[in-house]
C-alpha cells in the first residue's frame, strides 16, 4: 500500500512538473511595458539620477539660507617662549599652555556680488532636467517595448500563414494524386503538387525559426533574465482614429513639446543664470559673520583641571572683492556664447523633429493606403481561390491555376499584415515623439 501511494505522488509530481515546463507566460503589450518599467536598468539609473537632483536642491537651500557653522579646537605647548630683554635682563611672554575652540557662524547676504537665489535656481532647474531624462527614457523604453512586440506578433501571422498555405498544398495534392490515380491528371501535374508540398516545408519552418528569434528579442526589451518561454496575447490590428489631429498641428506639438526640446530649454535657463552670477562676480560679495571662542592660557605648574577658561565673542559684516576682472570677463563672455549655442541647437532640434515626424507620418499615411488596397485585394483573391479549387475539381481548368491562385491569396494576405505591421511600427516612432 505505502510502495504504491508513493508511486502515485511520484507519478501527480511528474504531471505537475511537465504542465509548468509546458506553461508559457503570456504579454499584453500593457503587460509587456510594465514589465520593462520595472527591468530596464537605464530607467533605474535615471530615477537613482533624479533622487539625487532632488537631494542636491535640499543641500543648495541648506548652504545659501541656512548659516555654516565650523567648529575647531586647537592645544598647543610652548616648548620655547619668546625672550624679551629690557635693561640686560631677559623676560619670557606667554604661558606653556593655549587651549583655544573657536566657533564661528557665517551667512552670506543675497545682495549685489552674492547670487544666492540663482543657485538655488539652478539646483532646481538640474532636477527638473532629471524628470526630463526620466520621461525620455520612458518614452524610449515605450517604443522598444512596441515595436518588439508588433514584430513578434506580424511573425506570428507569417507563420499562421504559411502553415495554412502547406496545409492547402497539402489538400491540393491530395486532389491531385486521387485524380492521378484515376488517370484524370498527369504524372507531371501530381509531381508539381508534390513538389508545391515539399517546397513550402522550408518557408514553414523558416518562419517559424524567426517567431522564435523575434520571441527572445522582446524577452530581452522587457528586461527578462529568466530563461523560460514567453509569449504575447493579441493581433495584429488596424484602428485609424488611434492618433487624431491635424499634420500640422501634431508637428507643431513634437517640435514644442518633445521632451528633448523641453530639455534644451532647461539648459537655456541654466545657461541664463551662470551668466547672471559671472555678471555677479564684477562685484563684491558681503556676508555676516559671528564667533564665539572659549581658551585657556596656563603654565606647567597648574593641574588641567585647575585652569582658567575665558570667553570671547565678537560678531560683524566682511566683504570679499575678486578685482581680477579681465579673467571674469573671458569666463562671463564664454557663458553668453554657451547661451546662443544653446539657442541655436534648440532651433535645429525643433527643424529635425518637424521633419522626422513628418516623414513619420507620411510612412503612416503610405501604410494605410496599403492596408485599404489590400484587404479588397485579399477578398478577391480568396474567391477567386476557392473557385479556382471548384472549377479544378469539376475540370475545367488546369492545377497551375490553382496555384496561381493560392500564391495569388498568399501574397495579398502577406501584404496586406506587412502593411499593418508598418503602419503600427511607424505609430510606435510617433508615439514617441508625442509621448504616448
Amino acid at each position: 500500500m505505502i510502495k504504491k501511494f508513493a508511486i502515485t505522488i511520484c507519478i501527480l509530481l511528474a504531471g505537475v512538473n511537465f504542465s509548468y515546463s509546458q506553461y508559457k507566460k503570456s504579454y499584453t503589450l500593457g503587460d509587456a511595458i510594465n514589465e520593462a518599467m520595472r527591468n530596464n536598468s537605464e530607467l533605474v539609473n535615471a530615477r537613482y539620477d533624479k533622487m539625487k537632483a532632488m537631494e542636491k536642491v535640499s543641500q543648495t537651500y541648506n548652504e545659501n539660507l541656512i548659516p555654516t557653522l565650523e567648529l575647531s579646537s586647537q592645544y598647543s605647548h610652548a616648548y620655547k617662549k619668546p625672550v624679551f630683554n629690557i635693561f640686560g635682563q631677559n623676560f619670557e611672554i606667554g604661558t606653556d599652555n593655549t587651549v583655544t575652540h573657536t566657533l564661528t557662524a557665517s551667512e552670506p547676504i543675497p545682495f549685489l556680488g552674492t547670487p544666492v537665489f540663482s543657485g538655488i535656481r539652478i539646483a532646481e532647474y538640474y532636477a527638473n532636467l532629471q524628470n526630463e531624462n526620466v520621461a525620455s527614457v520612458e518614452s524610449k523604453i515605450k517604443k522598444d517595448v512596441k515595436k518588439a512586440y508588433y514584430n513578434v506578433l506580424f511573425l506570428k501571422e507569417v507563420v499562421e500563414l504559411n502553415r495554412k498555405s502547406l496545409q492547402n498544398s497539402v489538400d491540393n495534392l491530395t486532389v491531385v494524386e486521387a485524380r492521378y490515380r484515376n488517370g484524370v491528371n498527369t504524372e507531371f501535374d501530381f509531381l508539381r503538387a508534390k513538389v508545391k508540398v515539399e517546397s513550402t516545408k522550408p518557408t514553414v519552418s523558416q518562419s517559424e525559426s524567426n517567431l522564435e528569434i523575434s520571441k527572445k528579442l522582446f524577452k530581452n526589451t522587457i528586461g527578462l533574465k529568466t530563461s523560460e518561454d514567453i509569449d504575447v496575447k493579441g493581433f495584429l490590428t488596424y484602428d485609424s482614429t488611434e492618433i487624431t489631429g491635424s499634420t500640422d498641428d501634431i508637428l507643431k506639438k513634437i517640435a514644442e513639446n518633445n521632451v528633448s526640446v523641453r530639455q534644451l530649454n532647461i539648459s537655456q535657463l541654466i545657461n541664463a543664470e551662470i551668466v547672471t552670477i559671472d555678471k555677479a562676480s564684477y562685484l563684491p560679495k558681503f556676508y555676516l559673520f559671528a564667533q564665539y571662542q572659549l581658551a585657556a592660557n596656563e603654565n606647567n605648574d597648574k593641574a588641567i583641571m585647575d585652569w582658567r577658561y575665558y570667553n570671547i565673542f565678537n560678531a560683524g559684516i566682511g566683504m570679499s572683492w575678486d578685482l581680477n576682472f579681465f579673467r571674469t570677463s573671458y569666463k562671463k563672455t564664454q557663458s553668453e556664447l554657451e547661451v546662443k549655442k544653446t539657442s541655436e541647437t534648440i532651433a535645429d532640434v525643433k527643424q529635425k523633429l518637424k521633419i522626422s515626424g513628418q516623414n513619420i507620418i507620411s510612412k503612416m499615411e503610405d501604410a494605410k493606403s496599403r492596408i485599404k488596397a489590400n484587404l479588397e485585394t485579399v477578398k478577391l483573391a480568396e474567391r477567386g481561390y476557392e473557385l479556382a479549387n471548384i472549377s479544378f475539381k469539376n475540370g475545367v481548368i488546369n492545377q497551375i491555376d490553382v496555384l496561381d491562385a493560392e500564391l495569388m491569396v498568399n501574397q495579398t494576405k502577406l501584404a496586406y499584415i506587412q502593411a499593418i505591421y508598418d503602419y503600427l511600427q511607424a505609430k510606435a516612432e510617433l508615439e514617441e515623439l508625442l509621448e504616448k
